[in-house]
């Protein structure tokens, strides 16, 4: 595990003392971190899908996880109308089952027949569900479903994606971990598949945004821009690394960024003018009065183009192996380990929103 990422946690959970059956001495051995995929906030409880397919809730004050029962594991999960959705299947199954939840059931919404093709995200936003494969996108609105195909099949090699919709587009953020993963736009008309992209000195891993080393984690409209979108760029490989961009049309610029004073490199100047070692932020969305953003070092509240109000990570407390903390009014954190499939780092908190 990272020292960097167990010293972020060590920070934010001084003065916490779980039981001890839970919470083993980081000094003698890690702590255990579940592999969280998504998460959602629903029915005053934190939504939590790990990486098996397994789901579970966990509430404010709970000392143990709630499992929520599946008919088949489930590969992603949103939030729908204020409910949660998932898109669940068997092993090796050749079709996938929407379902959502109402009044303690899983509702059936569709069946989407798959061939050779993984789910790469899935978005509930508005009227339509997006379940955006490989190969196509699929929209699920009033018991119909529509297919459109994709101008370029997309890469499985992920570890998360995230969709975002906006103006009949879907920006999909990739998080490929050391690979990078960068940033997609999707005609959901056409199918066509645009890469935002930018390296503005052509040196190996520039940015602001390098589809080759920069995870995209998540996407949210600019308050103040409304016309322009922000992405969270973050990634931790020995030292870490991140930026917040804004995507304007086909124009996009570096946001925000900081040095990691704590990072090997922090005072070392790239082409693009960055330190080597930077903030990575792994969570984004649009709050009461601007963004706010999750890095590995804090939270970032953005209410304009000046320096974001920054504060440090709140206390976590572990319930069953979750570590979580519900004391920001208006988000919950979480705490998650799945990006070690793609890169040499620990855990990092997840930004989950609350209605």
């Amino acid at each position: 595990m990272s020292l960097l990422l167990v010293a972020a946690l060590a920070a934010a959970t001084i003065g916490m003392e779980p039981a001890a059956s839970t919470a083993p001495d980081a000094a003698e051995k890690e702590p255990p971190f579940r592999a969280i995929m998504r998460a959602v906030f629903a029915n005053d409880r934190l939504w939590l899908l790990s990486d098996d397919g397994k789901l579970v809730t966990i509430g404010a004050t709970d000392e143990l996880p709630t499992q929520v029962d599946l008919p088949e594991p489930a590969k992603d999960l949103c939030l729908r109308q204020g409910a949660p959705l998932v898109v669940a299947a068997k092993p090796k199954a050749g079709e996938w089952t929407v379902r959502q939840y109402d009044a303690g059931k899983w509702r059936w919404v569709a069946t989407v027949p798959v061939e050779d093709e993984g789910l790469v995200a899935l978005n509930c936003s508005g009227d339509r569900v997006a379940l955006l494969t490989n190969d196509r996108l699929i929209e699920l609105q009033d018991g119909s479903t529509r297919e459109v195909p994709l101008s370029q099949r997309l890469w499985r090699g992920r570890v998360t994606s995230t969709a975002f919709a906006v103006d009949g587009k879907l920006l999909v953020g990739v998080n490929a971990g050391e690979w990078g993963g960068g940033l997609k736009r999707i005609d959901r008309t056409s199918g066509k598949v645009e890469t935002i992209e930018r390296n503005s000195t052509g040196g190996l891993c520039d940015g602001p945004l390098n589809t080759q080393c920069d995870p995209v984690h998540a996407v949210a409209v600019e308050p103040w821009k409304p016309n322009c979108l922000v992405a969270a760029v973050g990634l931790v490989h020995f030292t870490p690394h991140g930026r917040l961009v804004e995507v304007c049309g086909k124009s996009v610029e570096r946001l925000y960024f900081k040095p990691f004073a704590d990072g090997e490199g922090s005072n070392k100047l790239g082409l693009d003018g960055e330190p080597y070692s930077t903030v990575a932020f792994f969570g984004l969305a649009r709050g009461s009065d601007g963004l706010i953003a999750v890095g590995i070092d804090g939270l970032y509240r953005l209410r304009g183009t000046g320096e974001p109000e920054f504060v440090p990570l709140p206390k976590f407390r572990n319930v069953g192996d979750y570590w979580v903390s519900f004391d920001l009014p208006d988000a919950v954190l979480v705490m998650t380990n799945i990006n070690q499939r793609a890169s040499i780092s620990g855990a990092v908190p997840m930004l989950v929103m609350r209605p």
